[in-house]
């Protein structure tokens, strides 16, 4: 897959958003998912999460839903311009993704990706 040349990422980044991420230790923390990458994800939240965080995330990665668990950790959380629900920007890094995961993820943004031309 080509990508562009001033992208200096690892693993490259799907930009299509998604509803599905849940946090089993406190339902509905965040909203939606802006990017996904096999290195993280860039999720919204209604409130301030602590940087540095440690947390396991479940994913339902479209157009399936195919379910997808993550461990990582906070490594931002930055208020965000948009409307009420979507009022911080969390940046989590995946601190550890098992092969199937990994596997999943990378499908699904090099799928998204084809489809987008990038």
């Amino acid at each position: 897959m080509a990508h562009g040349q001033d992208e200096r990422r690892k693993f490259p980044r799907s930009r299509s958003g998604f509803p599905g991420v849940y946090h089993a230790a406190s339902p509905g923390l965040f909203n939606h998912v802006d990017n996904i990458s096999c290195n993280g994800v860039l999720c919204h939240t209604s409130r301030r999460v602590e940087e540095m965080t440690k947390l396991n995330i479940t994913l339902e990665l479209p157009p399936d839903g195919e379910s997808v668990e993550a461990e990582g950790v906070i490594v931002r959380c930055a208020p965000h311009p948009r409307g009420a629900e979507d009022r911080f920007s969390v940046a989590i890094l995946f601190t550890k993704l098992d092969d199937d995961t990994h596997h999943a993820i990378h499908a699904y943004v090099e799928h998204d990706l084809s489809l987008r031309g990038n």
